[in-house]
């Protein structure tokens, strides 16, 4: 599947990755990123669409386990959630100390972000927390999968 500019852009951004990174990742300049997003420009490489495709995967099957994990509480107590908490990180390093696999910060708040606009949507409060905001909490979190 080829995905649009527009497209392109989009999925990018959703799934959290700069244009930096997907220039380092494609080892390219952010030049080269950004003739891909601009119209009439050069056509982004097939295995960085396919790589960007693999991440979108990856964000969805995160953002679809986390609203699983809510209707699944919702089952156990009869009612939906007062709220949901969700970790948010301030930067690589606060994630590097915190987060509890390898990756990258802004991939993970980016789905933080679109699971709260979900449920937000539902009707359902959602707390973005910083991990050492509340320890114990923090270890129910980062043990949800």
């Amino acid at each position: 599947m080829t995905l649009s500019k527009a497209q392109f852009r989009e999925t990018r951004e959703r799934c959290g990755i700069s244009q930096q990174m997907l220039a380092s990742r494609a080892g390219v300049k952010v030049l080269s990123v950004k003739r891909w997003e601009k119209p009439g420009d050069a056509e982004p490489p097939a295995d960085v669409q396919a790589w960007l495709e693999h991440m979108l995967d990856l964000h969805i099957q995160a953002v679809e386990a986390a609203l699983d994990a809510v209707d699944e509480m919702t089952e156990t107590q009869g009612h939906a959630p007062n709220h949901v908490d969700l970790l948010y990180y301030r930067s690589q390093e606060h994630y590097d100390r915190f987060g509890r696999d390898k990756g990258d910060y802004a991939i993970v708040n980016a789905r933080s972000r679109e699971i709260a606009a979900i449920l937000e949507a539902q009707g359902i409060e959602t707390r973005f927390r910083y991990p050492e905001d509340d320890e114990a909490g923090f270890q129910r979190l980062a043990n949800t999968r």
